[in-house]
């Protein structure tokens, strides 16, 4: 059976074994006889009722689930301490030849899961030298970073990105290569355009500026301090300009919940949540016919009012996710899990052609991943309101059963 997602406020979910799931789709066209000419005529102001009704078991879990691996950024197109459009590169303001002085001896110290979970002091440091040194393998391992011979914060990217998967550390009092710990990606910098400015003087992007180091291990004892120094000889001062590096964070331990476990969040979440004010999408409003900017496209009053946090808003359902299986979107044929979506909005269209959202996305912000809520962004799920909720336990399956109804809206207001 298919299992289906209640989005909270907070990101977070709740998911459930439906057994059936049922759409009701209600036009409200105006119909009207024409006297005399024995005809009608109709009168179709575009309002539709739509309605969602569940059926499903909620029975124990198996296994744990939530459970996620804690991850750290370093952006060089980002300056330390900045989020906006200055670029690293102009916040040092000098040749390369001076960059390279600048990142020599830069150190980043971090830990993988494992080796905080073998409490031994293990650490790793990340060393940035203007020529070439050999790695140290022991308690604390140095991985050096040769960035002699680079031209530019890509080339540094591309240094540290293979210094990386080659290196060998300690974990635990073994050897073992950095990547069987951690792996590392690369995308597109917060401020890539600036900086490839700034570098180039010209327009264009360098897309690999983001890197970005993942434990290999879920679980919330990864999440741990970075530290960032400058060693010159044997001195140790302070890296004054640094590129942007984040601690790791985002590690999250997998919970097991019984039946009555997610009755009781279900209860809980249903009967006495707050709207947190109000979740308004002038992009919803306006759908196809303006193009708006996302910086104008949504208005969250919870957070304007800094009561995003507390507990009554946080659990409010937003979202609904039902899952299907679609061919017509695949770039190699093979089946593909999306989303149902309701389209709204004038103009609006979310045919299966155009339905191209992965399942279940997520964004990442602050370096820790978020699910975009679907009041404020289109295409990810759909947004609703809990409208009822009825639980039952049949005994002779020792299963509590539920039937939910909800309604798809794109604007609310509320307590």
């Amino acid at each position: 059976m298919p299992m289906i997602q209640l989005i909270r406020r907070d990101s977070t979910i709740i998911e459930l074994e439906a057994t059936n799931i049922g759409f009701s789709i209600q036009r409200k066209v105006l119909v009207h006889t024409i006297p005399l000419l024995a005809t009608r005529a109709a009168l179709d102001l575009n309002i539709p009722e739509v309605s969602i009704t569940i059926d499903g078991i909620i029975t124990d879990d198996e296994e744990a689930t939530g459970s996620a691996a804690a991850e750290m950024s370093l952006d060089l197109s980002l300056s330390f301490g900045n989020a906006g459009a200055t670029s690293w590169y102009a916040s040092i303001g000098s040749t390369w030849a001076g960059v390279k002085t600048e990142m020599d001896g830069a150190t980043i110290k971090l830990q993988t899961k494992g080796q905080i979970d073998a409490n031994l002091g293990e650490a790793i440091e990340i060393r940035l030298k203007n020529g070439s040194a050999s790695n140290v393998v022991s308690t604390i391992s140095i991985i050096y970073v040769d960035i002699s011979s680079t031209t530019n914060t890509s080339g540094v990217a591309t240094a540290i990105v293979n210094a990386l998967n080659a290196a060998n550390i300690k974990v635990d009092t073994s050897t073992v290569g950095f990547t069987t710990q951690a792996t590392v990606s690369t995308t597109t910098g917060q401020a890539a355009a600036v900086s490839y400015h700034n570098q180039n003087g010209s327009s264009g992007t360098y897309t690999n500026e983001m890197i970005t180091i993942k434990n290999t291990n879920n679980g919330s004892s990864g999440n741990v301090s970075t530290t960032m120094r400058k060693t010159v000889t044997s001195s140790t001062t302070s890296w004054a300009k640094q590129f942007f590096v984040t601690n790791m964070v985002g590690g999250a331990d997998g919970v097991k919940m019984t039946r009555g476990d997610k009755l009781q969040d279900l209860i809980n979440a249903i009967t006495n949540p707050s709207a947190g004010g109000a979740l308004i999408s002038p992009q919803v409003l306006t759908g196809s016919a303006i193009d708006l900017p996302d910086s104008i496209a949504s208005f969250d009053s919870a957070q304007f009012l800094r009561i995003d946090q507390a507990k009554s808003v946080k659990k409010y359902i937003v979202g609904l996710r039902i899952p299907y299986e679609s061919v017509v979107t695949s770039a190699t044929g093979s089946r593909v899990l999306r989303q149902f979506l309701i389209p709204a909005g004038p103009g609006t269209d979310h045919s299966a052609e155009s339905n191209t959202e992965d399942f279940d996305p997520v964004d990442i912000i602050n370096n820790k991943p978020v699910r975009p809520n679907p009041y404020l962004r289109q295409g990810v799920a759909i947004p609703v309101v809990v409208q009822s909720f009825d639980p039952g336990y049949e005994a002779g399956d020792s299963v509590w059963t539920y039937q939910i109804t909800l309604s798809p809206v794109e604007q609310l207001v509320g307590l």
